[in-house]
Parts: C-alpha cells; sequence; structure tokens
C-alpha cells in the first residue's frame, strides 16, 4: 500500500490530537480523536482541508489493508473492526458552527464510506448540552450505526476499563500509557502493527 506523504502531521496532531493507539481485550485497534481541542484556525494555517482529508482516506485504508491484519495476528482470530474513542470535553453547540461544522461534515463522508469497519464508539466527557444534541441528531443517523454509540459522562474510566487494558490505554483517559518516548500516545501509532515479526509475516502471507 502507498503511504500518503503527510508531512505535516506532527504539527497538525497539536491543532486536532488523534489517532491509532493500542488495541481492546477482543485485539481491535482503538482510535482516539480529542474533538474538544480541535482548533481548526491552526489546523488551516499548518495544512489543507483537501490534504487533511487524503490523510484521513488514507489512514482507513491503512486500517483495512496493514492494521487488521497485524490485530488478526496478534489475537489469532479475523479482526475487522475498530474501536473510537472520541472525547468531547469543552465541545458546546457553538463548537461545531462555521469552519469546524465544515470539516466535520467532510469527515463524515469519509466515515460513512467505511460503516462496515467501525465495532464500537464511546464518546466520553460528553457534557449535558452534547447529550441533548447528540439525542436530537441521532435519529437522522443510521440506525446500526447509533447502535454502536456510547455516550458517557466524565465518570468513564472503569467502563473504558472494561473494554480495554489499563496499560493499553493512555493515561488522559484514566490508563496508565504515556508512550513518552514517542512524544505522546496519539503520536506513537502503537500496536501490533508496529511489530516487525508481526507486519514480516503478514507480507508474506499476502504474497503468497
Amino acid at each position: 500500500m502507498k503511504e500518503f506523504d503527510y508531512q505535516e502531521l506532527h504539527e497538525v496532531q497539536q491543532y486536532y490530537p488523534h489517532g491509532y493507539h493500542g488495541v481492546d481485550k477482543e485485539g481491535k485497534p482503538i482510535y482516539i480523536e480529542r474533538l474538544g481541542k480541535i482548533n481548526v484556525e491552526g489546523l488551516m494555517k499548518v495544512t489543507t482541508l483537501d490534504r487533511y482529508l487524503e490523510y484521513q482516506a488514507q489512514q482507513y485504508g491503512k486500517t483495512i489493508a496493514v492494521r487488521f491484519p497485524a490485530c488478526s495476528i496478534a489475537a489469532d482470530k479475523l479482526v475487522s473492526r475498530s474501536v473510537s474513542i472520541v472525547d468531547v470535553e469543552g465541545v458546546s453547540f457553538k463548537s461545531f458552527k462555521g469552519p469546524v461544522q465544515k470539516v466535520l461534515l467532510e469527515l463524515r463522508k469519509i466515515y460513512d464510506a467505511y460503516p462496515e469497519t467501525l465495532g464500537k464508539m464511546i464518546i466520553v466527557n460528553a457534557s449535558p448540552g452534547f447529550k441533548f444534541l447528540w439525542n436530537a441528531v441521532k435519529y437522522f443517523v443510521d440506525p446500526e450505526t447509533v447502535a454502536k454509540v456510547q455516550v458517557l459522562g466524565d465518570k468513564y474510566r472503569s467502563q473504558l476499563l472494561e473494554m480495554v487494558d489499563e496499560s493499553e490505554l493512555p493515561d488522559f483517559l484514566g490508563g496508565s500509557c504515556t508512550c513518552e518516548h514517542e512524544g505522546g500516545c496519539l503520536r506513537s501509532d502503537r500496536g501490533p502493527w508496529k511489530d516487525i515479526k508481526i507486519s514480516t509475516y503478514s507480507l508474506q502471507q499476502k504474497v503468497e
């Protein structure tokens, strides 16, 4: 699979913290977004919307072609779905106006193209206002997708730990991982797909 040369990723993550980190207890890769920390004005200074969307589409392709096969080998069973954790701390009605709304609407088009890859989405740090907004818009979302979404307030740690080992969960979500030598958990892209032996074996299987 050809890698998209997204040279500005390091800067992009400063304005929109996100990334893959670890696996859940069933071996599914975990994707994390800190939506409440998005700064679209800063984001658009270091990239363009088209390049960011191309990067996100490439990441979905990489998950299917690289992450799922590696996770399947590590778990010794088929893994074809991921888990998303979205931290919405600080998100309000105003957060979805203007340029933020445009970015999120464009991202949704990418998400909608891969509905079968989502196993579960957990939204944490949801304020009463966010919960109200979700209850209003979920009727316009595909029922199968809605069934995969769980919205939690700030008392979410115990429920996350039912799904994810503490060592696989970043410290800012109540886990014990910091990935301090990789610049932080969301920059590490930590997971079985980074294991050289597993990656080599997966590549050999594709060739055969």
